[in-house]
């Protein structure tokens, strides 16, 4: 069974009021007008559906867009 992990970053992004396009999820999240604090409610809410930790230093120390944010996720779920 595939686990949807960029649709479930879109939908918790979308539940907070920002709705992005597939052609946005390369784009950079702050950039994009999601808030700092509303982007760590985002990522708490993902460790929590996908039971994971999630390394935010790491996460913070470049851009932060969708599709790094499903790559982060899915190495944490391959993680032992």
């Amino acid at each position: 069974m595939a686990v949807d992990v960029r649709g479930a970053i879109v939908r918790e992004l979308g539940a907070r009021g920002f709705t992005l396009s597939g052609d946005e999820h390369e784009v950079d999240l702050i950039s994009a007008g999601v808030n700092s604090a509303t982007l760590i409610q985002a990522l708490s809410a993902l460790e929590e559906v996908f039971d994971v930790d999630l390394d935010t230093e790491r996460l913070f120390s470049a851009r932060v867009t969708v599709t790094r944010l499903e790559a982060e996720i899915t190495r944490a779920l391959a993680s032992p």
